[in-house]
C-alpha cells in the first residue's frame, strides 16, 4: 500500500514539473482563423441556398445579385458564430412546480445583463460575493502577485469590452422553452454566471430542465404524441428528442395508477443505447423500452392470439414514429467546427440510401393514421428532399405529406425545395482521403522537418549566403506557420480571399464554375453520371420530374437555415400514413436494406429477418395467416441470419417473470393491496432476482409477451421497483426502490406514514438522523419499526402519483432512521416542496434563487 501511495505522490511531482517546464517554454501564439470551406460555400451557393429572403412573414425569391450577395454574407457570417445555449422545461411537472422554475428564469436571465470581457471572450471583473469559485480566485491571485502586479493594472493592460445580454426569450412554437443571447461556452466560464450555471445543472440532473438546440425540439412537437400513444424513437441517442416525447407519455390520465402510452427508444450502438438509459432515468418514467437494433432492421412483431379483427387488419405498431436518421450534419457547424473541415459533397451521396430504408422501415411500422417524423441537422436536399421524394414514389400513396406551419405560430422555416442540382466530387473517395491524408498536421510536421534539413544542408555548403538564406528562412517559417491553418487546400488563403468578396455574378454557369474549381462535378440528369458512380449516386439523388413533384408536394416539408431564427440548420418532413404500404414498397426496403447490409458487412442474408413481402397479400393484411405460420417463418428467416447477428444480444438481459417464491414476503411485509399488480413486476433472466422491475402493462403486453426481445437486443425497460439486501436481521430481502416508489407507495398498507411538511423536510438530511427529531406520535411509530425499509408520504399528496412526493427510508439499529436518497433528488424535492407546500412563516424561506446554489454546497456536497 505505501509503495502504490509512494508511485503516485512522484506521479504527481512529476506532473507538476512538466506542466512547470512547459508553461515556462515560449509559445507561438495561436492564430484564430475564421471556419471556412470554399467547397461547401460553392456548394450551396450553386444549389441555390441563397435564392430566396424573407420579406414579412413570407419568403419570396431575390430579385438581383445584391440581394442573393445580402442573403449569402447573413448565411455565412451567422455559421461562424458560437450557437445560443437554450433549454426547456419539462412537459411532466405539475403546474405549479413549473410556473416557479418559469419565476426563476426570469430572475436568472429574463432581463438585460452587461459582463465585461476581453478580445478572448473571458469576464475580467470581479465576481459577486459568495459566488465565484475558491480554487480559480486562489490561482488569479497567485498569478496576479507571482508577476507583481495589481488586479487594477492587469485590467487596464488588457482592452475591456462590455458585452450586453439580451434577455432569454420564450420560444413561440415550443411549449416551456426558451433560447439565451450566448453560447454555452460563456454560461460555463463566465464567474457573472455562475449562479446561473450552478441553477441549470442542478435542475438538469433532477430532469426538470432539458438543455437542448432549439431545432431539435421541432420534431416531438411536429409529431404532437398523445399520452395514450406508441411511439417509436428509430435512432434515439443521445436522447433530447426521446426525453421530450416521454414527457409526453409519461403523463397519467386521470383515474390511472400508469402511464398507457410508451416510448421505444432505439439505437444501433449499444454503448449510446445505455448512455440513453442515463439520460431518461433523469424522468423517472417506466414508459421506457430502450433497444439496440440497425433501424432498418427493427421487425415488425407477432400479434396476440386475442387481439380483435379491426386491429388484425391494421398495418403497423406505433402511432408515432420519429426518424431522425443519422446525416452528415453540416447544419451543427456553429457547434461542431470540425464540420468545416471534413464536409464533403460525397457524404450525402453515401448516406442516402441508408436514411432511405430507415425511412421505408419507419413508414412500415406506423399505424394506418398514423404519423412518421422524418428529420436531418444537414441542409443538403440529397440528404433531405431527395429522401423525402423517394419515399413518397416508393409508398405508392399511401403516404403524404403534412404542414404544420399554422400549428406553430411563430416557426420561420423555409419551403421544401422541388428542384436542386446533383453535385459530386471530381476525385473519388480514396483520392480524397490521401489528400487529406497528405495535408494532416502530422504529414505538414514532416515536409517542414524535411525543409528545414534541407536549407541547413545548404547553409553548411554554402557560407558565403548567408545572409539570404536566413533571410529565406525567416519567410520559410513564417509560410509552414500559415500551411498549419490552412482547410485541406494548398492554396486556402487565395481561395478564402476570393470568396469573401463579392462573386463577379450569381448567373448559374458562373457559379456552376466556380463548383467546378473547387472540384465538384454537375451532373444533369441520372444519364450523366458515370458507370463506376451509379452505386454511389443514385437516381433517388436527382429531383422528381414535374408531374411527381406536383403530388409529392414537398414544398410542405421545414427547411430551418441558422440565419433565419439564430439557430442551427435543420430539416423537418412530416408524413402522414393513410394506408397500408404495398408489396412494392416493402420489396423497395428489403433490397435497401439488403445492399446496405452487403455494403457494411459484407455478404449477408440480414435483411431476411424484415423479409414479409413475398408472404403478404395485396391488401397489406399480413397477420390474417394463422400464427403458427408466422412463428414458422419467423424461425427459418432467423437460421438464415448469420450467428453473429443472430446471437447478437444476451439472453441474460432478457426481462422475465420474478420467481413463486419472491413476491408472497414482499405483499405480507409491506401489505399490498389487492390493487397491487403482481405481474407486472419481472426481472433479468441472468439476474437471479436481485433487482425487481415495475414493467408497465402496456410495454409488457404490446412488446414483451409479443416477443420482442427473442429478436431485438433489450438494454432496459421500466424502473427499479425492488433491491435484494441479504441482511440476516431483516425479515425480508428486499427494500424499496426511489426511482419507482410513488409507483409502488400508494398500494402499500404496512411500513409506511404520512407526515407533514415540516417531517418531510427533516428527512432530507445524510446521516443517521435521530427519531426524537421528529414530531409524535411520528417518532414513536419509527422507534417501534423493525429493521428494515419503510416509506414516508407528504400529507395531501399521498394518493397523487405524478407529485412523486415518496421518500424510502431505512430503520437503523438504535433509535435513527436514513434517508434513501441520492443527491440530486434531495435537492430536487427541496425545490419542490418550496413549489407546492406553502409555509407558515414566509420570511424564513430561503427565496428558490438562492437555495438552488445554497442547496448544491451545504446539502449535497456537490461542487
Amino acid at each position: 500500500m505505501g509503495r502504490n501511495k509512494n508511485k503516485k505522490m512522484w506521479n504527481r511531482k512529476r506532473k507538476l514539473e512538466s506542466a512547470e517546464e512547459r508553461s515556462s517554454q515560449d509559445r507561438k501564439p495561436y492564430v484564430t482563423v475564421p471556419p471556412s470551406n470554399p467547397k461547401m460555400e460553392a456548394y450551396y451557393a450553386a444549389l441555390g441556398l441563397h435564392s430566396l429572403r424573407r420579406e414579412g412573414g413570407d419568403f419570396v425569391p431575390c430579385l438581383d445579385s445584391i440581394e442573393k450577395e445580402q442573403e449569402r454574407k447573413r448565411f455565412i457570417t451567422c455559421l461562424r458564430t458560437s450557437l445560443p445555449a437554450s433549454f426547456r422545461v419539462g412537459q411532466n411537472l405539475e403546474p405549479e412546480f413549473r410556473q416557479k422554475l418559469k419565476s426563476d428564469i426570469d430572475t436568472f436571465v429574463g432581463t438585460e445583463i452587461e459582463i465585461e470581457i476581453d478580445q478572448d471572450g473571458n469576464a475580467v471583473s470581479k465576481p459577486r460575493a459568495g459566488l465565484s469559485s475558491t480554487r480559480d480566485a486562489v490561482a488569479d491571485e497567485e498569478d496576479t502577485k507571482a508577476n507583481n502586479t495589481t488586479n487594477d493594472e492587469v485590467m487596464s493592460s488588457e482592452p475591456i469590452i462590455v458585452k450586453k445580454l439580451a434577455p432569454a426569450k420564450p420560444i413561440p412554437y415550443i411549449p416551456d422553452a426558451y433560447q439565451l443571447s450566448i453560447d454555452k461556452k460563456t454560461i460555463r466560464r463566465n464567474p457573472l454566471l455562475q449562479e446561473f450555471h450552478e441553477w441549470l445543472k442542478v435542475q438538469t440532473d433532477a430532469g426538470f430542465i432539458t438543455r437542448q438546440e432549439t431545432v431539435s425540439m421541432i420534431p416531438p412537437v411536429v409529431l404532437s404524441p398523445e399520452p395514450s400513444h406508441a411511439v417509436l424513437d428509430m435512432c434515439a441517442a443521445p436522447g433530447s428528442k426521446t426525453s421530450q416525447l416521454l414527457e409526453i407519455i409519461s403523463n397519467i390520465p386521470q383515474g390511472e395508477t400508469e402511464p398507457k402510452g410508451y416510448v421505444v427508444a432505439n439505437d444501433s450502438d449499444a454503448k449510446r443505447a445505455y448512455m440513453l438509459v442515463h439520460q431518461l432515468r433523469r424522468l423517472n418514467s417506466p414508459a421506457t423500452f430502450v433497444t439496440a437494433k440497425d433501424a432498418q432492421f427493427w421487425p415488425m412483431l407477432l400479434r396476440g392470439k386475442n387481439i380483435k379483427d379491426e386491429e388484425r387488419a391494421q398495418e403497423g405498431m406505433f402511432d408515432r414514429v420519429l426518424c431522425d436518421v443519422p446525416c452528415t450534419g453540416d447544419g451543427t457547424a456553429r457547434k461542431n467546427p470540425g464540420i468545416w473541415k471534413h464536409w464533403t459533397a460525397s457524404a450525402g451521396h453515401s448516406i442516402h440510401p441508408l436514411q432511405v430504408s430507415i425511412a421505408l422501415n419507419g413508414a412500415r411500422l406506423t399505424k394506418v393514421g398514423g404519423y412518421m417524423c422524418y428529420s436531418t441537422c444537414s441542409m443538403n436536399p440529397i440528404e433531405n428532399e431527395a429522401v423525402v421524394a423517394e419515399i413518397l414514389r416508393a409508398t405508392d400513396g399511401s403516404l403524404e405529406l403534412v404542414d404544420k406551419r399554422p400549428d406553430m405560430p411563430g416557426i420561420v422555416a423555409r419551403p421544401g425545395w422541388v428542384r436542386w442540382k446533383v453535385m459530386g466530387e471530381s476525385m473519388s473517395r480514396k483520392e480524397l482521403r490521401n489528400k487529406a491524408k497528405k495535408n494532416s498536421a502530422k504529414m505538414r510536421k514532416k515536409r517542414k522537418d524535411w525543409e528545414d534539413q534541407q536549407k541547413l544542408e545548404r547553409e553548411e555548403n554554402d557560407n558565403q549566403i548567408q545572409s539570404e538564406q536566413n533571410t529565406g528562412k525567416e519567410q520559410v517559417d513564417q509560410e509552414s506557420n500559415k500551411e498549419c491553418y490552412d482547410n485541406e487546400m494548398e492554396n486556402s488563403d487565395d481561395i478564402e480571399n476570393e470568396w469573401k468578396s463579392e462573386p463577379e455574378s450569381w448567373e448559374d454557369v458562373e457559379l456552376l464554375q466556380r463548383a467546378a474549381d473547387q472540384g465538384l462535378v454537375y451532373y444533369k440528369t441520372f444519364d450523366d453520371v458515370p458507370n463506376d458512380s451509379t452505386h454511389h449516386i443514385r437516381k433517388s439523388c436527382f429531383p422528381p420530374t414535374p408531374d411527381e413533384a406536383a403530388q409529392f408536394k414537398l414544398e410542405r416539408c421545414l427547411r430551418c437555415l441558422p440565419h433565419d431564427l439564430d439557430t442551427g440548420g435543420f430539416f423537418v418532413a412530416l408524413f402522414k400514413k393513410v394506408s397500408p404500404l404495398s408489396n412494392r414498397a416493402r420489396r423497395k426496403a428489403e433490397e435497401l436494406a439488403q445492399s446496405i447490409s452487403r455494403r457494411m458487412d459484407g455478404p449477408t442474408n440480414e435483411a431476411i429477418e424484415n423479409k414479409f413481402s413475398d408472404k403478404i397479400s395485396t391488401d397489406g393484411i399480413s397477420a390474417e395467416r394463422k400464427m403458427e405460420d408466422v412463428r414458422k417463418d419467423t424461425e427459418a428467416e432467423d437460421k438464415n441470419e448469420p450467428s453473429k447477428k443472430r446471437n447478437g444480444h444476451d439472453k441474460a438481459e432478457s426481462f422475465v417473470a420474478v420467481e413463486e417464491d419472491v413476491l408472497p414476503p414482499l405483499v405480507d411485509f409491506y401489505g399490498f393491496t389487492d390493487q397491487f399488480a403482481k405481474g407486472q413486476f419481472m426481472a433479468r433472466a441472468g439476474g437471479n432476482s436481485k433487482l425487481l422491475y415495475f414493467i408497465t402493462k402496456s410495454v409488457k403486453e404490446n412488446l414483451i409477451e409479443r416477443g420482442i426481445q427473442d429478436r431485438i437486443h433489450v438494454i432496459n425497460s421500466g424502473l427499479r421497483a425492488f433491491e435484494r439486501r441479504n441482511k440476516d436481521d431483516c425479515l425480508v430481502n428486499y427494500r424499496p426502490c426511489q426511482e419507482s416508489i410513488h409507483f409502488v407507495g400508494p398500494h402499500m398498507t404496512r411500513r409506511k406514514f404520512i407526515i407533514s411538511s415540516e417531517d418531510f423536510k427533516r428527512c432530507l438530511k445524510y446521516g443517521a438522523i435521530p427519531c426524537d427529531s421528529f414530531s409524535e406520535p411520528l417518532c414513536s411509530e419509527m422507534k417501534a419499526l423493525s429493521l428494515g425499509a419503510f416509506v414516508v408520504a407528504l400529507k395531501g399528496y399521498e394518493h397523487d402519483i405524478t407529485k412523486k412526493m415518496y421518500l424510502v427510508m431505512w430503520k437503523c439499529r438504535g433509535d435513527n432512521v436514513n434517508c434513501l436518497v441520492n443527491k440530486i433528488d434531495m435537492s430536487a424535492f427541496h425545490h419542490k416542496l418550496d413549489a407546492l407546500v406553502d409555509k407558515d412563516d414566509s420570511d424564513s424561506k430561503v427565496p428558490l434563487v438562492q437555495g438552488a446554489v445554497a442547496n448544491i454546497r451545504e446539502k449535497c456536497s456537490i461542487q
